[in-house]
């Protein structure tokens, strides 16, 4: 594994490709956690809007969530 990555460190053709390809993972991991975010977002809001349309409290909907928040910790 070692002779490996010096193969790779004393070429820079490979090197400028290892780059390209561990960028591209990088990015690609970024833009799809960003693209959840931005679901989780949105579903959280028309969630709340949901609940204040229908005049439904948020409180009675996050007790559950926090009571099995405490027995986890």
């Amino acid at each position: 594994m070692s002779d490996f990555f010096d193969l790779i460190l004393s070429n820079r053709i490979y090197l400028a490709i290892a780059i390209c390809i561990v960028g591209g993972i990088i990015f690609f991991i970024i833009k799809k956690m960003i693209k959840f975010i931005i679901y989780a977002i949105i579903i959280l809001a028309a969630f709340l809007a949901y609940l204040h349309y229908s005049g439904d409290s948020v409180n009675p909907t996050i007790e559950p969530v926090e009571q099995a928040v405490k027995k986890v910790k």
